[in-house]
């Protein structure tokens, strides 16, 4: 109960007046809809619409090595087995499923109620709360598209009827709006979007009368629901994309529900202004988590294949940003496609091909933007190869990387990309910590700093791990002592509030940035003034073509008695102190990559997969911890500390 109690006081001071009238107004809603209690039945019924040609395959159009893993995640799904977000479903005695395995948490063996109102039934708050995202994962029912594309490709007919089988599955176990499955708009949204891109994909003028009618109210209660209860104020993140999307989607497929076309139309409408807030004027993904960006931005395209609106018909505003945001990933992406897990990374995605995750998902979606708007020079330098390529022609050649330095300063990044011999990328976060007043998605990593060298992240973010079910582990993924910067006393810089709130938020800023005669940044924020009264400044310098100069600073208070600064280490490297003069190395397969090496007043110690300090681990996707290497230079600050990074 206090953890409820906590909860609700950090959400309400973060809300503003009106969003607090708008929340007494949503209460009040919710109160009085827990009175719907009619079932599907309550819905009228209506023929869908033709199938959408966006979503149509041949197999002339796909490549063999990419039907043959759309032919295996099939069978994976025609034999039970689900393997989502670090976790193992029981394999159903049937299929499709009995109604009980929608509610299942496969942690834990418990089925959740599925006959209480929906926002009865708590997951926020308490000891013992299941990991509600994998419960909620595989009811966004997206592991029907490639069961659909697999069926389509081999005119598979007993495929299709697997696809609307499980679809009326579904429905048996989830009558509306009972049950954990109805409570999160976003969710909602994804299974809309999951159901129409499969009955397209299979053939929509396949289906019988009968199943038209019956799918067109599993449409009807989901957009009444969505369009009943927006995501507005601080909770206008990526969930409300997905849920104008969605909208878009249910529109689309189910012409002839309530208010169709006028709800289709003022999605449209309102998803491309959406995008226009939470990607920036440069580029940057407001919510200050790349994965995120790219989720909010495959939800957009596959809207507008659901509509039909070509490129040309977008306006020109979103078209700006949709480039800015696809050129601002090449600059940070590594020669093997990849980027830091920066912000919550939690393996989000809308056309998911595979049960397994998708490591290179943001380049797969700067291919999807470069083919989509007609900008094949934005393709990515390497990607997997993925069933969004033949929906959104993706180009087939690799692009070419960028060179030198580039900042984002609304977007707060600076990302200098070096080297002849040895190219590498290195990358520095200058920016807010989230998007709207609770940055639900950002993480405590004022001035952090990542890097890659040549096809190998080496210094990396930490990533993720789980949201609900412990909130010791969400907030230590979260808090500043696991990501590459300053901490002092083992203090965040940014306070919690709460697994998707903060009580104070650092503020970073870029103070100088030159490149020439060598790029040299300064950057600082104010994250420990309130506790400690002192400012962290950071600079960076890059030296030579092989090192970069890395100097911390505190000012404007006393000297600071235990400071740390971290560099964590990529899985597959191995970090070890060179006895000889007290570097340290960081190899890969035995071969030396970096030597990383402080001036003398901070000292460095390693770890590895500590429990008790949670130190040194890696989330490489939800649900998964692995032992990492950390670096911890550490000790008395007085003055200023200088670490070498160099290139081996």
């Amino acid at each position: 109960m206090i953890h409820r109690f906590l909860w609700y006081r950090s959400r309400l001071a973060a809300m503003r007046s009106g969003e607090l009238v708008y929340r007494v107004v949503e209460a009040k809603r919710k109160f009085q809809s827990r009175r719907w209690n009619r079932g599907w039945e309550g819905f009228s019924s209506c023929r869908l619409s033709s199938s959408l040609a966006a979503f149509q395959l041949s197999a002339n159009s796909i490549d063999r090595s990419l039907a043959a893993a759309i032919a295996h995640e099939a069978q994976e799904v025609r034999e039970a087995r689900f393997n989502l977000l670090g976790a193992q479903w029981p394999t159903p005695k049937t299929m499709p499923p009995p109604p009980e395995f929608w509610h299942l948490d496969p942690s834990s063996g418990r089925i959740l109620p599925s006959d209480r109102y929906c926002f009865d039934i708590s997951f926020r708050h308490g000891i013992g709360v299941p990991e509600i995202k994998r419960i909620w994962e595989i009811n966004r029912l997206q592991f029907l598209i490639p069961l659909a594309a697999d069926a389509a490709l081999r005119s598979d007919s007993a495929g299709r009827e697997l696809v609307i089988g499980i679809i009326l599955s579904w429905m048996k176990g989830n009558a509306p709006y009972r049950g954990i499955n109805w409570s999160s708009g976003i969710e909602l949204a994804l299974r809309v979007i999951s159901v129409t891109v499969a009955l397209s994909i299979v053939g929509i003028d396949q289906l019988s009368d009968t199943q038209q009618a019956r799918l067109s109210q599993f449409f009807a209660a989901h957009a009444f629901w969505i369009a009943r209860f927006p995501s507005l104020h601080s909770s206008a993140n990526n969930h409300l994309i997905a849920e104008l999307a969605g909208l878009i989607a249910a529109a689309v497929t189910a012409p002839d529900i309530l208010n169709a076309a006028r709800l289709g139309d003022d999605s449209l409408r309102k998803l491309l202004e959406e995008i226009t807030r939470q990607i920036l004027p440069d580029g940057v993904g407001a919510e200050q988590a790349p994965s995120y960006s790219a989720f909010a931005i495959e939800l957009c395209l596959v809207a507008l294949l659901v509509a039909g609106k070509p490129v040309e018909q977008i306006p020109e505003v979103a078209r700006d940003r949709l480039f800015a945001w696809a050129e601002m990933i090449c600059w940070m992406m590594d020669k093997n496609g990849r980027i830091p897990a920066i912000g919550d990374c939690d393996d989000c995605r809308v056309i998911a091909l595979t049960q397994t995750p998708e490591l290179r998902y943001v380049a797969s979606i700067v291919a999807a933007v470069s083919g989509f708007i007609g900008h094949p020079e934005l393709a990515p330098p390497a990607r997997d190869m993925h069933l969004r390529d033949i929906f959104f022609q993706s180009p087939s050649a690799p692009g070419v990387p960028p060179k030198g330095m580039r900042t984002w300063p609304m977007g707060g990044y600076t990302v200098i990309r070096g080297g002849t011999a040895t190219p590498f990328v290195f990358m520095m976060d200058h920016g807010p910590l989230g998007y709207l007043s609770i940055a639900a998605h950002g993480h405590a990593d004022a001035l952090a700093i990542w890097l890659s060298v040549g096809a190998q992240q080496v210094i990396i973010d930490a990533g993720t791990y789980l949201y609900h079910s412990s909130r010791v582990w969400r907030e230590r993924f979260r808090s500043t002592p696991l990501h590459n910067t300053l901490t002092i006393a083992g203090s965040s810089s940014s306070q919690s509030a709460g697994p998707f709130n903060w009580s104070s938020k650092a503020n970073a800023s870029l103070v100088t940035a030159t490149s020439e005669p060598n790029p040299c940044l300064v950057t600082e924020h104010d994250g420990y003034l309130a506790e400690f009264g002192v400012r962290h400044r950071r600079t960076v310098q890059l030296l030579d073509d092989r090192e970069i100069a890395v100097t911390d600073e505190l000012s404007g208070g006393p000297v600071i008695e235990l400071v740390a600064v971290s560099f964590l280490i990529e899985p597959s490297c191995q970090a070890y102190v060179d006895q000889a003069d007290g570097a340290v190395l960081v190899a890969h397969h035995g071969t030396n990559l970096l030597r990383i090496a402080s001036n003398g007043i901070l000292r460095p110690r390693i770890y590895r997969g500590d429990e008790e300090t949670g130190l040194g681990w890696t989330s490489p996707s939800f649900g998964l911890r692995t032992p990492a290497d950390q670096v911890l230079f550490d000790g008395r600050l007085d003055g200023s500390s200088v670490i070498n990074i160099r290139l081996l």
